[in-house]
């Protein structure tokens, strides 16, 4: 039970783990009761929205649990041989319910402000999510075959990795496109809470995009088999979390890393990850989607032992979660 805990809450940079012990996330943690949906494909990239999607409505006030409720999550199917993905199309889930939205498409992007923005890259182009029509449409000209894509908190400016493996700059209403010049081998992105771009190339090596040029990362294994970013929760400000080579790490905007002393067993390694809303955690794994409600793990009366490590979470998730849904200067 304390392996599942600190599995759901991998993304609490501050705890501790006691004595630097390693805890080896085992493939039990899978239980049906956490199943919401079964695909016929690896479910490759999840994004939960941080926006007046999820968050309209979440207010302490009327919501004294700290939770969201009916939360929409967007997720894509690929068939994955040798690392290299197949896709099968982007998916919304919400209330149990699964609706494939876009057939090319590939990933996804949303805002953290008091829209409802949400973007897909897909093999054909830039898409935005219509809330009403629960529907994909095409967003500005742009035709390339996009793999990555993340936005900036009001989502008026995008960036997006193409099949060319160079990170583009999107402006006003996706007219606009030019090159990030500095990057030239990209391979997947995330963005900090802060705006900054985290990235990995060919060789699986990170960078940290920085106003004053490239950051490579450091105090990482030398030459790992595979390296995954991770959108960060809403609180974790200038960090990311990455998993290489099954293990945890914390990599902040300076470059520097810290291992988190979690590793995932061969078996249980997830193929997706939707940590951002923390009050409702979703992984995808052996062609399924698993959510964790965090309030309701951390009411259960199983886990008296480890209570102080599920307070702090919805503490510090608590701080910030009204600054989700509020306009941003």
């Amino acid at each position: 039970m304390k392996k599942l805990l600190i599995f759901i809450a991998l993304c609490l940079v501050d705890i501790s783990l006691s004595d630097e012990e390693v805890f080896v996330i085992p493939k039990e943690v899978y239980d049906r009761a956490f199943l919401r949906y079964e695909a016929e494909h690896d479910i490759v990239d999840i994004i939960v929205p941080l926006n007046a999607i999820n968050f309209e409505d979440a207010d302490s006030r009327s919501d004294p649990d700290n939770s969201i409720k009916d939360v929409t999550v967007f997720f894509v199917e690929a068939d994955v041989k040798d690392g290299k993905y197949d896709y099968k199309g982007l998916y919304r889930f919400k209330n149990n319910e699964t609706k494939m939205i876009l057939p090319t498409g590939r990933t996804g992007a949303s805002s953290t402000n008091d829209n409802k923005l949400v973007y897909f890259g897909a093999s054909d182009g830039l898409y935005v999510y219509n809330v009403e029509k629960d529907t994909a449409e095409k967003y500005g000209p742009i035709t390339d075959g996009i793999v990555s894509i993340v936005c900036d908190e009001t989502g008026k400016t995008i960036h997006y990795i193409g099949d060319d493996h160079k990170l583009y700059k999107v402006t006003n209403n996706g007219e606009n496109k030019e090159a990030v010049k500095e990057v030239e081998d990209a391979v997947d992105m995330v963005v900090d809470d802060e705006g900054v771009i985290y990235y990995y190339n060919s060789k699986n090596e990170i960078y940290i995009k920085t106003d004053g040029g490239l950051v490579r990362a450091q105090n990482l294994p030398e030459n790992p088999k595979s390296v995954r970013l991770i959108r960060p929760p809403f609180f974790f400000g200038d960090s990311v979390a990455l998993v290489c080579d099954n293990s945890v790490y914390i990599l902040h905007v300076n470059g520097t890393s810290d291992r988190y002393y979690l590793d995932f067993s061969s078996e249980s390694m997830p193929t997706a990850f939707g940590l951002e809303a923390v009050f409702a955690v979703y992984y995808g794994h052996d062609k399924k989607l698993y959510e964790f409600q965090m309030l309701g793990i951390k009411n259960n009366p199983n886990f008296d032992r480890i209570r102080g490590i599920t307070d702090k979470i919805a503490e510090k998730a608590e701080k910030r979660k009204h600054t989700l849904g509020a306009k941003k200067d």
